[in-house]
C-alpha cells in the first residue's frame, strides 16, 4: 500500500558510505581532493549565482565530545572572535525549552540556486513553512552525513509527503565536499524533505545523482560553523527508524532517542 512504499523510500532516502577503496573515484581535481580535513571547505561564490542565507539554531550538541567547538575560528575587524555559545530562552511547538538552552548554537546555509534550482526552491519552500523546527538529526555517520529531514509532526510530514517529490536538478553540477548540503533520495526523481550535511568529502556521490544545494558558511559573527555541524549528537548512529519517525513524529525520537540534536528554528537572514 501506499504507506508500505512510503516506508520503503523513506528507509531508502539515504546515502551509503563508500569503501576506501572506491570514495575518491569519480572525482578529479587540482585540490586536495583525498583531505576529509575537518576545516571548513567553504568555497566562496566562484561564478555562480548566491541564493539566500539560512540561519539554524541548534540544540542537545554533544559538546563534550567537541571541546574545541568555542575555540576562536575567524577574524573580524582585525580582531579575533570566537563561536558564540547563546543563552537563549526560545522554546519549542511543544512550550518546551531547549534542553541544552545554555548551549545553543548558530551555523548558517547558503544556498546555491545555480547548482540545483529545483532543489534550493524546495529547501526555501521548507524553511517558509517553519518546517525544520523541532526536526532532529536523526542519522550521525562519522566522517561522513548528517541527516535530517523528517518532521517532528507526523501531520506536517504528510502534508510534504503528499505534495510528492521534485524532479531532479539534471545535470549534478555541484560536486559533495565537506560543508555541502544535500538532498537525500532513494532513486531518480524522489527528494522530498530529508536533508544531509556532508562532513567529509564525499566526491563518490556525485556520480549517484546526489546534488548539492548549498553550503555551510565559515564561522561569523553570531554564528558558527562546521564545528557545529562536527557536534551534531552521534551517539544513535543509524538505529532511528525512518518508517516510525515518520509515523510517530516527535513522540517516537524523544522517547527514545532523547539526546538527539534538533533544530529549534531556521529562518532567513536579510
Amino acid at each position: 500500500d501506499d504507506d508500505h512504499d512510503q516506508r520503503d523510500a523513506d528507509l531508502a532516502a539515504a546515502p551509503q558510505k563508500a569503501d576506501s577503496s572506491d570514495a575518491h573515484s569519480t572525482y578529479t581535481s587540482t585540490s586536495n581532493s583525498n583531505s576529509n580535513s575537518k576545516s571548513s571547505s567553504f568555497r566562496g561564490p566562484k561564478d555562480d549565482q548566491i541564493g539566500q542565507i539560512v540561519e539554524f539554531t541548534v540544540a542537545n550538541l554533544d559538546l563534550a565530545s567537541h571541546p574545541d567547538i568555542d575555540h576562536c575560528t575567524y577574524i573580524q575587524a582585525h580582531k579575533m572572535e570566537c563561536s558564540p555559545t547563546t543563552n537563549n530562552n526560545i522554546t519549542t511547538n511543544n512550550n518546551k525549552t531547549p534542553n541544552n538552552s545554555t548551549q545553543t548554537k548558530k551555523f548558517r546555509i547558503q544556498l546555491r540556486p545555480s547548482w540545483a534550482p529545483l532543489g534550493v526552491q524546495r529547501f526555501v519552500d521548507l524553511t517558509s513553512d517553519d518546517f525544520w523546527r523541532d526536526v532532529r538529526v536523526f542519522r550521525v555517520v562519522d566522517d561522513f552525513v548528517s541527516q535530517f529531514g523528517l518532521s517532528n509532526s507526523p501531520s506536517v510530514q504528510k502534508k510534504w509527503n503528499d505534495l510528492g517529490p521534485i524532479p531532479d536538478d539534471d545535470p549534478v553540477v555541484g560536486t559533495n565536499y565537506r560543508g555541502t548540503v544535500t538532498f537525500a533520495t532513494s532513486g531518480p526523481n524522489s527528494r522530498t524533505t530529508q536533508i544531509f550535511i556532508n562532513t567529509a568529502n564525499n566526491y563518490f556521490l556525485d556520480a549517484q545523482g546526489f546534488g548539492p544545494i548549498g553550503e555551510v558558511l565559515p564561522a561569523g559573527f553570531g554564528y558558527g560553523g562546521m564545528e557545529v555541524v562536527d557536534a551534531f549528537y552521534g551517539g544513535y548512529g543509524e538505529r532511528p527508524d525512518q518508517g516510525r519517525i515518520r509515523e510517530q513524529g516527535g513522540e517516537y525520537l524523544e522517547g527514545n532517542f532523547p539526546k538527539l540534536s534538533y533544530f529549534v528554528k531556521a529562518e532567513f537572514v536579510e
